[in-house]
């Protein structure tokens, strides 16, 4: 990797051995992607993972725990999307506070069949750790905003004509008015 990732003291153990799994596979460096607080911690994940397949898929099966959770959240960010939807598939319904950055990350995203789980997700408030986590970071909550309406500006307004009714705006205006957790 070309930048080193930053992840809470917690999950720091986790983040180490799976990164440097992953390094070991990586068929392109990872970069820099989005920088944002979980519970007053620093968080940093990669823009995309260039990891093989068949490592990640490996990594995910033989880990447990907060290990097999970091390690399909770290999938989000692969660079296949049909791997990131698989991960996301499997990720959606744990409720960690720091699986929220790679969940809200999906949906200023252009796979419109990734952001329609997550969307469903929202309406059925399966993801409880959204709101607090939409609160201690609105700046990337803008920016994921703005990437959502330019997705759907350029390639979806045919099949959504309101921005509205787009599943990403649905979802980060659901997200808006949750309840905080307790």
């Amino acid at each position: 990797m070309t930048y080193q990732p930053v992840f809470p003291v917690a999950l720091q153990p986790a983040a180490s051995a799976l990164l440097n799994a992953m390094t070991a596979s990586e068929l392109a460096p990872a970069h820099q992607g989005f920088q944002v607080t979980v519970r007053g911690e620093l968080f940093s994940a990669p823009a995309r993972l260039y990891c093989s397949p068949r490592v990640l898929r490996a990594l995910i099966e033989n880990a447990t725990g907060d290990t097999r959770t970091l390690a399909l959240c770290l999938g989000t960010r692969h660079w296949n999307g049909y791997i990131r939807e698989e991960c996301l598939r499997r990720l959606i319904s744990t409720d960690f506070p720091w699986a929220a950055p790679f969940l809200v990350q999906l949906l200023g995203e252009y796979v419109i069949e990734i952001v329609e789980v997550i969307a469903e997700a929202v309406r059925q408030a399966t993801i409880q750790n959204l709101s607090d986590f939409a609160r201690a970071n609105p700046k990337f909550m803008a920016i994921t905003r703005q990437r959502a309406t330019s997705y759907w500006d350029c390639y979806f307004r045919r099949g959504f004509r309101s921005l509205q009714t787009y599943p990403a705006i649905i979802a980060l205006n659901a997200i808006d008015v949750m309840p905080r957790s307790v």
